[in-house]
C-alpha cells in the first residue's frame, strides 16, 4: 500500500512540529533546528487559523503529504493501514484537535502499533475513534492528490506561457522604440 501511495506521488513519514516545543529537553530542541535547516518545510493551516509545521527529506514540490489530505477528509482520530503484505507493519497517523500529532505518520511494527493502541485507549487521546483506512479510500485521497497535482502543473504552465508572452510584448515594445527613435 505504501509503494501504491509512493506510485502517485504521496509521501508519508514527515516529521511533525509538536505545537508547543517549549517543554522538551535541549537535545530535542537542537535536534528540531537541525531538522529545520536541512528538511523541506511544508506548512499547514488548522481550522481555527494555526499555522503548523512538517518537515521532510525528500523535495516536497511535486509530492503531497498523505497525513494532510487524511486530516481533511477525514478529520480527528487514530487512522491506519497495513503497509506490506510481506512484513508486518503497519502505518499510522493521529489527529487531534485539527492537529497532526508529532510522531504519527509513521511505518512501525505491528507489535509496536499495537502497544500503541493500548496506551492511546487508556490515555489522553482515548476519546479518538480508531478507524482502520481501507484500499478505497487510500485510493480516493490519492487521486485527490493527483487532482491537486494535475491544478498545480496546469497554473504553472500558465504562468511560464504568461511570462514568456510578456517577454515577447516588451521585446516587440523595444523593437518599436528603437525604430522609431533611429528613424
Amino acid at each position: 500500500m505504501i509503494n501504491y501511495l509512493y506510485e502517485h506521488n504521496v509521501i508519508t513519514g514527515l516529521i511533525w512540529e509538536p505545537e508547543n516545543t517549549e517543554g522538551n529537553s535541549r537535545n530535542y530542541q537542537l535536534w528540531l533546528n537541525k531538522v529545520r535547516r536541512t528538511h523541506s518545510q511544508l506548512v499547514y493551516t488548522t481550522s481555527d487559523g494555526g499555522l503548523l509545521k512538517g518537515y521532510s527529506e525528500k523535495k516536497l514540490a511535486e509530492l503531497e503529504p498523505f497525513a494532510i489530505h487524511v486530516r481533511s477528509e477525514f478529520g480527528d482520530g487514530i487512522y491506519y493501514f497495513t503497509a506490506s503484505k510481506e512484513v508486518d507493519d503497519v502505518y499510522f497517523l493521529v489527529v487531534n484537535e485539527d492537529r497532526i500529532v508529532s510522531g504519527s505518520d509513521r511505518i512501525v511494527k505491528k507489535e509496536f502499533f499495537d502497544a500503541l493502541m493500548h496506551d492511546f485507549s487508556e490515555g489522553a487521546l482515548s476519546h479518538l475513534s480508531v478507524r482502520e483506512l481501507q484500499r478505497p479510500w487510500i485510493e480516493h485521497i490519492s487521486s485527490l492528490c493527483e487532482q491537486r497535482q494535475v491544478i498545480i502543473k496546469r497554473k504553472q504552465k500558465l504562468f511560464i506561457i504568461g511570462v514568456a508572452a510578456v517577454g515577447v510584448f516588451l521585446l516587440a515594445l523595444m523593437a518599436v522604440l528603437l525604430n522609431m527613435m533611429l528613424s
